[in-house]
């Protein structure tokens, strides 16, 4: 959801249909996450939901306007997340990557059901850019942050040999790749360690930003 986006539901009509469009949405992610996309259905969805068949239908135009739409609304949750983090954190480019990291292990968007369904959708982007372009209406943004941190960061700390571009794709690179082990084993890879794995990476490349032992606390209470 956007940073501007108000969650609360609206009195009345327009408060139901938010409702009923949410519990869909919601369906849909449990659903993916327990079935993947090829046994994901709108009968699995709508029983989830605890709605009959055909309401589907009538907030959504089919089965991919939902998909899209379930996609939009992670995507729009992660843009919120890691921008109110760099609001609310000290303005010091150091700080500011720091925060963009640990939203991104925090457990309402580095949950095991959001990673399973964030990885059915990146599987499914070749075959649907329009997921793809929701993707990317957002993350690019994130990227380009990332890119610019990494800019100050090198000139503030007079890092040699560290190229801005290069650093922030190994960054994000490094996230997706976490996200992807804690997905995979999820039995020896909790969401502390790969945070704390993404802050040593940070610590080699921009040691004096990044020291080891400020970043090694474990983020249980996130």
């Amino acid at each position: 959801m956007d940073a501007d986006v108000d969650n609360s539901v609206k009195p009345g009509r327009t408060a139901s249909r938010e409702v009923r469009r949410r519990q869909l949405i919601e369906a849909t992610i449990d659903s993916i996450a327990e079935r993947g996309f090829s046994g994901t259905t709108l009968a699995t969805v709508t029983k989830g939901a605890n709605l009959s068949h055909g309401i589907v239908n009538f907030y959504f135009k089919n089965k991919e306007t939902l998909f899209a739409e379930t996609l939009g609304l992670l995507a729009q949750e992660h843009f919120a997340c890691w921008q109110k983090a760099m609001e609310e954190s000290d303005p010091k480019p150091g700080n500011q990557l720091k925060a963009i990291v640990e939203v991104d292990f925090e457990r309402a968007i580095c949950s095991p059901k959001k990673l399973a369904v964030w990885f059915a959708f990146w599987g499914q982007a070749k075959h649907r850019p329009t997921y793809l372009e929701i993707h990317d209406q957002y993350d690019i943004q994130r990227s380009s942050e990332i890119g610019r941190l990494c800019r100050l960061i090198i000139a503030d700390g007079a890092y040699e040999n560290r190229d801005p571009s290069s650093a922030a794709r190994s960054i994000v690179a490094l996230i997706d790749g976490l996200w992807l082990n804690q997905l995979l084993y999820p039995n020896s890879v909790s969401r502390n360690q790969a945070r704390d794995d993404c802050f040593a990476f940070l610590a080699e490349l921009f040691p004096r930003h990044f020291p080891v032992a400020a970043n090694s606390q474990a983020c249980n209470s996130k």
